[in-house]
């Protein structure tokens, strides 16, 4: 079934005659009568009757119109996706990240989009399955973990490891807390699959300090929860909860330790250029929310 054939059924059905049908479509009368009666054998069916010189729709015809406006409609709409591949620009844009990530930084970061921006989606990843899944159709992924040098890429956020406490804590007057103090306290410490954990992990094997947690969690809320009835000390990157007070904690050259947050994409995507300005809007909003 070809299209030209279903544009004429529609505007002969909608023109009422064939003439009128024609000119519409800017082509001649016997051009449109050989595409209407092609696809009347293609279909096996009767679309018209003649009438006082007008044509009028059979019941057959009646029932074929509406799917057939529906057909031209889905080809536009094909057309104007290939045109906007072609030109390099993004319709909706497919977002995969872990959830800490999609619920700390990329939700607060799409509330700020406009309304004509692309339409986005989130999908949780692990840390360690990020990236693989711009191979099973992500567009941009965004994690605390450098992503293959093959990627496109770039750096949006460094953002702080904190060491949350409760308001009634004896560190909740204090802005931060050196490692080696840090390691003395009871810590509720999320499970090692968490970038948080693996950099703080990595601080204190720096220093040979050996710890033993009060709890582990697979649940950054969880964790907070459990920091908020006064049990210990959580060490995360989320935004703070529970009214917990957040401190800096400092390594042994009083540097702060954070997490370099990445955003990828391939470079062979045909919007990879859209994408990398994403990942530049996205690296303006971490700089100004944790400014």
């Amino acid at each position: 079934m070809e299209l030209r054939a279903v544009e004429c059924f529609v505007a002969v059905a909608d023109a009422g005659t064939v003439t009128a049908g024609a000119a519409r479509l800017g082509v001649g009368q016997p051009a449109v009568t050989r595409q209407i009666q092609q696809l009347e054998r293609q279909l096996r069916i009767r679309l018209f009757d003649r009438e006082d010189g007008r044509l009028r729709l059979t019941s057959a015809g009646i029932d074929v119109l509406p799917v057939a406006r529906r057909l031209l409609r889905q080809a536009d709409a094909v057309s104007d996706a290939a045109r906007g591949v072609a030109a390099g620009r993004l319709q909706r844009v497919r977002l995969v990240s872990p959830g800490t990530t999609r619920d700390d930084v990329l939700a607060p970061w799409l509330a700020t989009w406009s309304a004509d921006a692309p339409l986005p989606s989130i999908a949780e990843a692990s840390v360690d399955d990020v990236y693989d899944t711009l191979r099973r159709g992500a567009d941009l992924a965004v994690a605390p973990l450098a992503p293959p040098p093959a990627l496109g890429s770039r750096v949006v956020a460094r953002l702080p490891l904190w060491a949350c406490v409760a308001p009634t804590h004896p560190w909740a007057q204090r802005d931060a807390v050196d490692i080696d103090e840090l390691a003395g306290a009871d810590l509720l410490l999320l499970e090692r699959s968490f970038s948080a954990r693996r950099v703080l992990d990595a601080a204190l094997d720096a220093e040979q300090l050996g710890v033993e947690p009060r709890a582990e969690f697979a649940s950054p809320v969880v964790a907070q929860a459990v920091a908020a009835s006064g049990r210990g000390v959580c060490v995360l990157t989320d935004d703070p909860r529970f009214g917990l007070v957040p401190l800096t904690i400092r390594d042994a050259d009083g540097d702060a330790l954070g997490i370099r947050l990445h955003a990828a994409w391939d470079r062979r995507h045909h919007a990879a250029d859209a994408l990398e300005r994403l990942a530049q809007d996205l690296a303006r909003f971490t700089r100004r929310r944790y400014a």
